[in-house]
């Protein structure tokens, strides 16, 4: 047997089992995902992140396709004994679901030695100087906020911050737009003595050397995630730009450079459907012959929300991953994938943070969650008496069909209780997904 992924350590010391009881019987848990390729067989576990490749003899004892109960002396004798540790392997009487809601339970509670809020998400207006055919915001009322909310955000986030640095997020609408109101509130935080660091999620088209002076020294910039569309035509075309003339796909590639010699980390966030999916590989060829070379660049696409709807999703996936190998073939270094030592994350979404994450928008209104606002939200900073936590949902069971998936550890306990991002085909997908990194792990 042979570990390509490192399992998470805390959940290997609360749920894992250091030694095989030969009387006991276990079997698979329902949290380990089985597949078989290239004549090898693998095993991840979603609890832990632990990958682990297994042997044609090891993998008859393991079985996953007879549902078998497992005789722990046999699976001491095939020298098993990680998969048990590991999470993989189970008692037969063992509730996996309740094992599952423990593990999250108890990692939050071990992370609350720094109470108040780490991260604050800020729109410090919804307009924006693009008019992206797939926006999920069209419909969303145009706000931007006022100097006096600016000043009260600075007060919000005084009263409510944890001790330690703490992360602003700008969003929009385009945040740049109102660079002003980023500015001002970066500008107080200072002269209060609160130590910040920033992030910013932009079309990065408002982008000026002068500017990203003052990102870099004023608001602490460090990252930047840049919404991209692919080639040349496919950009230009779903942009659709106030000011074609000035903001183009010249300019992205030029301000690129910028942000980098700038010394941020920047992603390159490539959106994609049916319509540019072919478009992308001519896209990520411009930004290596420009900008291949550097170690703060990082390109990752995710599909649009309205393509997840339909049943062509799984394919459309899979041509993603396609060109993602034969980028890599090429040597295209900021195609990076996840590897490596794995921890589990217990708030998938942020509106399961406990409180460690806030949404605060142009009004100064409050929400769990940053694909929220405009629907009903949870506070105000205006109000005498706050009480952050995460969203109500996040403390509901699990859908029924949800307990039973094999990614249900990687995933909100309550995406069926209203999430916005979940789709009908989330399974598909991340077996698609999983079945990726694993042939990229053992190569």
């Amino acid at each position: 047997m042979r570990l390509l992924n490192i399992p998470d350590s805390r959940i290997i010391k609360l749920l894992g089992r250091n030694k095989v009881e030969p009387d006991r019987v276990y079997r698979l848990s329902k949290y380990a995902y089985c597949k078989s390729f290239r004549e090898r067989h693998y095993i991840k576990s979603t609890m832990t992140g632990g990958i682990y490749e297994l042997s044609d003899e090891e993998w008859a004892v393991v079985d996953p396709s007879a549902d078998l109960i497992i005789q722990g002396s046999d699976i001491e004798a095939a020298g098993l004994a990680d998969l048990v540790s590991g999470c993989v392997l189970v008692y037969s009487t063992d509730d996996d679901y309740s094992r599952y809601r423990f593990a999250v339970t108890a990692i939050k509670a071990m992370d609350r030695s720094s109470r108040g809020v780490k991260t604050y998400t800020i729109l410090p207006t919804t307009a924006c100087n693009a008019r992206c055919v797939y926006c999920y915001e069209q419909g969303m009322k145009v706000s931007t906020m006022s100097e006096s909310t600016a000043d009260k955000v600075i007060d919000f986030i005084l009263k409510t911050k944890r001790s330690e640095e703490i992360t602003l997020c700008w969003f929009g609408g385009e945040p740049l737009v109102a660079a002003n109101i980023i500015n001002r509130i970066c500008t107080g935080l200072n002269e209060k003595g609160v130590s910040f660091n920033s992030r910013i999620i932009t079309n990065a088209s408002l982008f000026t050397p002068e500017l990203l002076d003052t990102a870099v020294n004023v608001w602490h910039l460090k990252r930047a995630q840049v919404s991209v569309d692919g080639s040349k035509s496919d950009y230009e075309a779903r942009k659709l730009f106030c000011s074609p003339k000035i903001h183009n796909y010249e300019y992205l590639l030029k301000t690129i450079g910028i942000m980098l010699d700038a010394g941020l980390e920047v992603t390159l966030r490539c959106n994609f459907d049916q319509g540019n999916i072919e478009g992308m590989y001519s896209f990520w060829e411009d930004i290596n012959n420009l900008y291949g070379d550097s170690d703060k660049l990082r390109v990752y696409s995710s599909m649009l929300f309205q393509a997840q709807k339909d049943p062509g999703c799984i394919d459309l996936q899979k041509r993603y991953l396609e060109l993602c190998t034969e980028a890599a073939k090429k040597g295209m270094k900021f195609l990076r994938f996840k590897g490596s030592e794995c921890k589990m994350k217990t708030n998938f979404c942020m509106a399961d943070s406990d409180g460690k994450c806030i949404v605060i928008g142009p009004d100064g209104n409050l929400y769990n969650c940053e694909h929220l606002p405009g629907n009903t939200s949870c506070a105000s900073i205006f109000d005498e008496d706050i009480k952050l936590g995460s969203d109500p949902r996040a403390s509901l069971e699990a859908d029924d069909k949800c307990r039973e998936c094999p990614f249900l550890p990687e995933c909100t306990p309550f995406c069926k209780h209203g999430c916005p991002d979940w789709f009908e085909y989330c399974r598909e997908f991340k077996c698609v997904e999983t079945d990726e990194q694993i042939k990229r792990l053992s190569i």
